[in-house]
């Protein structure tokens, strides 16, 4: 690896971890649509297309969580969601370059002191 890419990674690297530090809340989670039964005998999902739902589902550990979210809470989580999707893209994006600065060092092999 030469200096200048050396540099370049090094440079690439601190934009990553100050746009790290600049993350706000967030949460890990997903939105899934269900379809749900209300229990009305009469309604038309007692017999046909059942009703919408937008949940949010977390896995947290190693259990499956999920919460009904309506237009109130949903509004509210967005915003939340997408931080975690941007620390992610910083995160995968972060380790990339580390990885291609640790291909650049060369290994020690095992038993040799230096």
């Amino acid at each position: 690896m030469t200096d200048r890419e050396r540099r370049r990674l090094e440079e690439e690297r601190e934009r990553l971890v100050t746009a790290l530090r600049g993350l706000g809340n967030l949460m890990r989670g997903t939105m899934v649509d269900v379809a749900v039964r209300c229990g009305r005998p009469r309604c038309g999902c007692a017999t046909g297309a059942k009703h919408p739902r937008r949940h949010l589902s977390v896995t947290l550990d190693g259990r499956t969580r999920t919460l009904y979210l309506g237009p109130g809470r949903e509004a509210w989580l967005r915003p939340l969601l997408a931080e975690y999707q941007r620390a992610w893209v910083l995160i995968n994006g972060l380790t990339a370059v580390n990885l291609a600065l640790a291909r650049g060092v060369p290994a020690r092999r095992p038993g040799r002191r230096r």
